[in-house]
């Protein structure tokens, strides 16, 4: 099974910073659309890792 390097390190930075990351989305009671930026930059990753792929390769 592959699996691609750049993921791989994404999890890993994710895995490190997630309390950093958690505190920054939910305890801030103002801004409401925190948690839909982190998952607008989540779909943008996941386009950038794959727009370079050919339909042969999946």
């Amino acid at each position: 099974m592959y699996i691609n390097r750049a993921l791989l390190l994404a999890v890993g930075v994710f895995i490190i910073f997630s309390p950093a990351v958690e505190s920054w989305l939910f305890h801030s009671g103002e801004v409401w659309y925190r948690p839909y930026q982190l998952w607008l930059l989540v779909i943008i990753a996941a386009y950038w890792n794959q727009r370079s792929r050919y339909p042969d390769e999946l």
